[in-house]
């Protein structure tokens, strides 16, 4: 279900932009400029790929220790940018209307369609670049049916943005953002333990208490419910005692900040 959160998540937030980029040239009488849009989709959607084949490739190469310490540095950088992901939509809530200016401010302008172009393509290629690292950091993320949820996600996402689009879905977008951001904080907390977990396996952090307590005889980590739990959440039934600090300290803050904030 992770891969399907994340590919959701981030299709869902490119198709709203691009969204609202069609929905300005309607305004204007543009739709001439479609076509620059859809250049840039392309664009970042073919440089995504790209990216996701050389990380793969990448990862592919290493020695099981560089493995795991590869694996425990991208799982904690994806925390980091989920975090900063969801401090960038609390901080521009309107980012609609942000855009909607850009452009007005560029409409009149002989590289009007370049501007279009770029637009798109750099929000597109920023999504599929965090699509990469989170997927990365999902634990035993290389399954047919994981493929299938990912492709999933991003069918849904782009029903529920051209819903938004033609105002068939009436529900606030930060309300949208805010649940998704639940979900994504259970989700940078896990990737959080599950980073630490990899770079004590591979001797570079101190592990002090092994197992703090062990849980894997009710919900075994290695089982179908636990499998599930651990790829959405970082679930782990037996965790070190720094794995457990740095969880709850990141969760803690972080969902108290996520849920005092009004939509």
């Amino acid at each position: 279900m992770a891969t399907f959160l994340v590919t959701f998540r981030e299709a869902l937030e490119a198709a709203i932009i691009v969204g609202i980029l069609f929905a300005f040239l309607n305004k204007n009488k543009a739709s001439e400029y479609r076509k620059f849009v859809w250049t840039g989709v392309f664009i970042g959607t073919l440089l995504s790929l790209f990216v996701g084949f050389l990380f793969r490739a990448f990862s592919e190469t290493l020695s099981e220790r560089s493995a795991e310490i590869f694996e425990g540095i991208v799982a904690l950088f994806g925390a980091l940018l989920i975090t900063s992901l969801i401090l960038w939509i609390h901080k521009h809530k309107d980012f609609s209307s942000k855009i909607e200016n850009d452009l007005s401010k560029n409409f009149s302008a002989k590289n009007f369609s370049f501007i279009l172009i770029f637009t798109t393509f750099i929000n597109i290629l920023r999504e599929g670049f965090e699509t990469v690292i989170f997927l990365s950091a999902i634990p035993e993320n290389n399954s047919l049916f994981d493929f299938f949820l990912g492709i999933l996600g991003i069918v849904f996402a782009i029903l529920v943005g051209y819903l938004f689009y033609k105002g068939s879905l009436k529900i606030k977008l930060s309300t949208f953002f805010k649940i998704t951001n639940v979900l994504l904080i259970l989700f940078a907390a896990g990737l959080i333990a599950y980073g630490i977990h990899e770079l004590q396996e591979a001797h570079i952090l101190p592990i002090i208490v092994e197992h703090v307590y062990d849980i894997n005889h009710i919900i075994n980590e290695k089982g179908t419910f636990g499998s599930i739990l651990k790829g959405l959440f970082g679930y782990n039934g037996n965790p070190s005692l720094i794995e457990l600090i740095a969880y709850w300290s990141y969760l803690i803050p972080a969902m108290y900040f996520t849920l005092r904030t009004k939509s």
